[in-house]
């Protein structure tokens, strides 16, 4: 128990110290810490926005924490809750970096395995082991998003999962995913739009796999589910809602410096109204 309560409260460069200290020189470290698209700032964001889901639980998902805490630990549940929560946040995306630090797009499905095993690494060397269970549910849950759209992934069931899941999908929807999402299909070698691919192809996409242009997975941050599935917490399914508006000014915005503004605005208009007929 002391060592989860001398981790709690950690800061981030005392998370980021740990992290090299752990992994030392192996390149997938190196990588996760520098990138900002999926590295250790992306991870360090969703702890943030998972600490801010948690003040605003409501007293139902308040109780569960508490439930899921008194497993880990009678004494200290909340401590012992937040810093699964914290650690789950930080590693969710860190298997997307292979073990020569490069981000391969072949390599991302598989990438919530390789980052629980980290995270399972990180927590043994540091006495956390009590932890992993949770955490490594919290990871292998994130990308969740339904049935249809994440095949061979589950909803998490514990409320420590759903506030990782939530505060990471959140960034789907938030107006400044954009740049964020343009940046890292072009370094898979994703184009921002090919006139090529149909409405019943960008339809058919799934999150799982590589896009044929970037203004595919914009369309489907825009449109994608926002149910309990996806969004256990119930803040969380608030605060997309009010995201939409905002997220589709920023990709029109997007799509006029690359001068496809009006063809951007009618995807948008047929691939809702698509949505709306399934």
């Amino acid at each position: 128990m002391d060592k989860i309560l001398s981790f709690y409260n950690s800061s981030e460069k005392q998370i980021k110290t740990l992290i090299k200290k752990i992994f030392q020189n192996e390149n997938w470290a190196k990588a996760f810490l520098k990138d900002s698209h999926h590295g250790f700032t992306h991870g360090n964001q969703v702890r943030l926005a998972c600490l801010k889901l948690v003040d605003k639980l409501n007293p139902k998902e308040k109780g569960q924490l508490l439930k899921e805490g008194k497993r880990i630990c009678q004494d200290h549940p909340l401590e012992c809750a937040l810093v699964s929560i914290e650690i789950a946040a930080i590693f969710h995306d860190c298997g997307r970096f292979n073990r020569d630090g490069k981000v391969v797009s072949e390599e991302q499905n598989s990438h919530h395995i390789l980052g629980a095993k980290r995270a399972k690494i990180f927590c043994d060397y540091l006495g956390l082991s009590v932890l992993v269970p949770y955490i490594k549910e919290a990871i292998i849950c994130h990308d969740f998003q339904s049935k249809n759209c994440s095949p061979g992934l589950n909803a998490p069931k514990t409320i420590i999962g759903k506030i990782v899941q939530s505060a990471d999908q959140m960034g789907w929807f938030h107006p400044d995913s954009i740049s964020r999402t343009l940046d890292f299909n072009k370094a898979l070698g994703v184009n921002f739009f090919n006139p090529r691919i149909s409405l019943k192809e960008r339809l058919a996409w799934k999150p799982t796999h590589t896009p044929g242009d970037a203004l595919t997975v914009m369309l489907y941050q825009l449109f994608g589910p926002t149910g309990k599935d996806r969004f256990g917490i119930e803040s969380a399914r608030q605060k997309v809602a009010g995201y939409k508006s905002e997220l589709e000014k920023n990709i029109i915005k997007i799509a006029k410096k690359f001068k496809v503004e009006i063809e951007a605005s009618q995807l948008i208009k047929n691939f809702k109204k698509a949505c709306a007929l399934q």
